[in-house]
């Protein structure tokens, strides 16, 4: 289950079974744009907290199955990894760890007044990645990654207007990152701040 946020509306009714409505008439479908920031850390590098930033943005469409009830599906660039703080663990071996990934995520939202709250799970494909050691040497040749993840994502939508809404997001790998066992376990974890405009 996991989590996004989604749509504008005019009216929002008490009576599950009224029609959705935009600017009047009924409507079934929505699409947003959507831009933001995530915040990330993987958990087994020995790094701790959110420090790593990257870029999330893409596109959302989504579908009313009922007045309050909305499934969507989205396509993203998502940038996650790690980095190095001052207090980390000195026994650590990376430095900083970028990744790109291509990101579908497939959630249902309940829209309540002005809030979208959403679960659902998200596909990640991983497009290429880096990754620096203490000394700050490349040492992405011997990394080890699978070719896609997936994850939990949980969140909510404040929406300012019929058009704007902003969206904050906590999502979770439900596989690990690392191919090669031995190398031990990499699950991320990123909070995602983003902006959505619906068209």
């Amino acid at each position: 289950m996991a989590i996004a946020s989604l749509s504008w509306v005019t009216s929002i009714h008490a009576q599950s079974d009224e029609p959705v409505l935009f600017r009047g008439k009924e409507r079934a479908f929505q699409a947003e744009l959507i831009a933001g920031f995530n915040l990330s850390q993987i958990d087994g590098d020995k790094l701790g907290g959110f420090h790593q930033p990257g870029l999330n943005a893409g596109a959302k469409v989504g579908f009313y199955l009922a007045n309050r009830w909305q499934l969507s599906l989205e396509m993203l660039y998502s940038q996650q990894g790690a980095r190095r703080v001052l207090n980390d663990d000195p026994a650590a071996v990376l430095d900083r760890l970028r990744l790109n990934f291509v990101e579908v995520p497939l959630m249902i939202h309940f829209l309540d007044w002005k809030i979208k709250a959403g679960a659902g799970l998200s596909y990640q494909r991983l497009i290429n990645f880096s990754a620096d050691d203490v000394t700050g040497a490349d040492i992405t040749e011997l990394q080890d990654f699978k070719d896609s993840v997936l994850s939990i994502v949980l969140g909510g939508t404040f929406m300012f207007s019929e058009r704007w809404g902003l969206n904050v997001q906590w999502s979770k790998y439900l596989t690990d990152l690392q191919a090669n066992p031995d190398a031990g376990s990499y699950i991320g974890r990123t909070i995602t701040v983003r902006a959505l405009y619906g068209l």
